[in-house]
């Protein structure tokens, strides 16, 4: 029997069974769809929307959301946890015996192997031009070419790779959860806490802190580099105001 994969890295495998759950209709497949891949948090596997932002992002009625998520409960595709609407939403997460199923077929996946030439399969000859005996063409140098040839500035600038700019999300520091999980984020990958970088803000009173994303990023993502440039282009600051810190109690 195989054993249970962290839920980010059987997702595909899991939205294919439920594509091929002929117990699902499709308005079920489409909730299930938007949740999954727009809340799901990958560290975790839980998710919050409320039943109107997903109305909103699908096109359907709030009752028609209600359905299909009564439909995934009783598939044994989501566990459903509802809340009292004031201030705690309804909490989803996919089940442990749905992420099984996944990881199951992830593992089959995995195993599937390519045969070799000695196994079986076409063995293509390597392509080789006729005019030589090490393959290839041989031809001769082009001394006007070689001449002529000046630096481009404009190849040179796009051979330069551009810095992406990282989006910047507010998180209100009442967002204790939030605020934990990307504390225990940094804390994972050998960096100081987010009390330790200079990201405090205030919007309309409420204070918070500009981070790349309201959820850490999912570990081997894009955005998992995007986020951990973000603080790195940071620490120099912190050392600075560190050593400023040092120089005025030596200097009092």
């Amino acid at each position: 029997m195989s054993e249970r994969r962290p839920f980010r890295e059987v997702k595909l495998q899991w939205l294919r069974l439920l594509s091929c759950d002929a117990d699902i209709n499709d308005n079920a497949k489409c909730v299930a769809l938007y949740i999954v891949t727009a809340h799901v948090n990958g560290h975790t596997e839980k998710a919050w929307p409320s039943y109107k932002t997903i109305a909103e992002a699908t096109g359907k009625s709030v009752k028609s959301i209600q359905r299909a998520i009564r439909d995934l409960e009783e598939g044994g595709w989501l566990g459903v946890q509802r809340g009292n609407g004031v201030g705690h939403n309804t909490e989803y997460c996919p089940t442990d015996a749905s992420i099984l199923k996944a990881s199951e077929l992830r593992e089959k996946t995995d195993k599937s192997v390519p045969l070799t030439p000695s196994e079986g399969g076409q063995i293509c000859p390597e392509r080789r031009s006729d005019v030589s005996g090490k393959g290839g063409q041989i031809c001769p140098p082009n001394l006007e070419k070689e001449i002529n040839k000046k630096p481009n500035a404009r190849e040179a600038h796009a051979k330069a790779a551009p810095r992406r700019s990282i989006p910047v999300v507010v998180l209100p520091t009442a967002q204790t959860r939030q605020v934990d999980e990307w504390n225990a984020w940094l804390a994972e990958k050998t960096l100081p806490d987010l009390a330790r970088f200079n990201l405090a803000t205030s919007v309309n009173g409420s204070s918070g802190y500009q981070l790349p994303g309201r959820w850490p990023p999912e570990d081997g993502s894009d955005k998992e580099r995007d986020c951990l440039s973000y603080f790195l282009n940071r620490l120099p600051a912190i050392a600075h105001q560190t050593a400023s810190q040092v120089a005025y109690r030596q200097a009092a």
